[in-house]
């Protein structure tokens, strides 16, 4: 088992890149309750006991843990490539083998769906705006519109292009500021996330989209993952505090709190102002309490091996899940003979995600996946984001 980060001394640069190097298997398992999270969310039966329903349909925050993860990861690869030749080039070159591939795979099947005969709703792809997804802004386009797109194969795509203008912009951050100034940023910018959500509730109260998805609005996650990944560089012994636990504690009873009172939607009021900020703390105070304190539940759960093979594959399940969830759906009773919002059919289509899924990782996204060696200045990444 690789050492966790906190062994890192931060005044040798060279650990810090060392241990960056290895894969770490408690964050894919980390990574696949995410995923699991927002599985549960969308794949929920129609019938379940009330209590069960208010768990299942706050799945969505799975989608905040993996922001806390990208904040991490990334942050922790560019502090420690910061300055080397070919570094900005580099990073966005394998964060392209990573993420563009299948997310263009996405879009094209989009494509092919509006303009197919049977399924097309009289509007196609690039004529309904397209091109905003093609470009990495289809979550500026939702603002705009305060309406999601019709094709089910581009609404999980808000947050992969919230995570690339992440990634196209903050290594410039960092190629200039010190690492203690960058962690003054990242803490203003968790401060001001919330604000910006506030601002936009009293300025377009019948807006509740755009402080879902535009990234001065859920930079308070990015920025708290990073933050983590600049204190176990710089000052690790923070990371041990028995405070940790406590605020994780005290931010997941606030989210508690905010679902059991105002439902358990990213949609109220307390949920799209403070209640983001708090599941960002929650699930940064987890990865804390995972990765530097150790706890055994944790890792316990974090290692089980089912959950790292999910974890591994999360992102093809985050991208094919709900055009699974379309096309079964569409064929509950004339093919697959199960009632739709049945329990069969949510495990009929978790089934057919999983299995497509490990078919793209498998024979798509890991052969592109190897030509990263061709850009090595930055560490290997230990986990790739979803």
């Amino acid at each position: 088992m690789s050492p966790p980060p906190k062994a890192v001394n931060r005044h040798h640069p060279s650990t810090v890149t060392q241990a960056a190097s290895r894969r770490i298997p408690e964050l894919d398992g980390l990574r696949g309750i995410a995923i699991l999270l927002v599985l549960m969310f969308h794949l929920t039966p129609a019938r379940i006991p009330l209590l069960a329903a208010y768990f299942v349909q706050a799945g969505w925050l799975g989608v905040d843990l993996f922001l806390i993860l990208s904040g991490y990861l990334i942050t922790g690869i560019l502090v420690d490539s910061a300055g080397r030749s070919g570094y900005y080039r580099d990073f966005i070159l394998r964060r392209t083998l990573r993420i563009f591939p299948l997310y263009f795979a996405c879009l094209a099947m989009a494509c092919v769906r509006t303009y197919w005969p049977a399924y097309s709703r009289g509007h196609g792809f690039f004529e309904t705006g397209g091109w905003w997804y093609a470009a990495y802004l289809g979550n500026i386009q939702v603002f705009l519109q305060n309406r999601w797109p019709l094709d089910v194969a581009l609404l999980p795509l808000w947050s992969l292009q919230l995570e690339e203008q992440f990634y196209l912009t903050f290594p410039l951050l960092v190629a200039v500021v010190t690492r203690r100034n960058l962690a003054r940023i990242l803490l203003a910018a968790v401060i001001a996330a919330p604000l910006f959500r506030i601002a936009m509730v009293w300025a377009m109260p019948t807006n509740i989209t755009g402080t879902y998805v535009l990234a001065p609005c859920r930079m308070d996650a990015l920025a708290l993952g990073g933050l983590v990944a600049i204190v176990e560089r710089e000052f690790d012994s923070w990371l041990r505090s028995r405070w940790i636990a406590l605020l994780t504690a005290l931010s997941g009873a606030a989210v508690v709190a905010i679902c059991w009172r105002y439902g358990p939607t990213p949609w109220s009021t307390a949920m799209r102002t403070v209640g983001f900020t708090a599941s960002a703390w929650l699930f940064a105070g987890i990865l804390i309490l995972l990765i530097h304190q150790r706890r055994r539940g944790f890792l316990a759960v974090c290692r089980l091996r089912p959950l790292v093979w999910i974890g591994t594959i999360s992102y093809g399940i985050y991208l094919v899940h709900l055009p699974m969830l379309d096309f079964v759906r569409a064929h509950s009773r004339t093919v697959f003979r199960v009632e739709p919002g049945s329990f069969p059919e949510a495990l009929l289509i978790l089934i057919a995600t999983v299995g497509v899924a490990w078919v793209s990782w498998r024979f798509f996204e890991s052969p592109i996946l190897k030509l990263r060696e061709h850009f090595s200045v930055a560490p290997k990444d230990p986990a790739a984001p979803a």
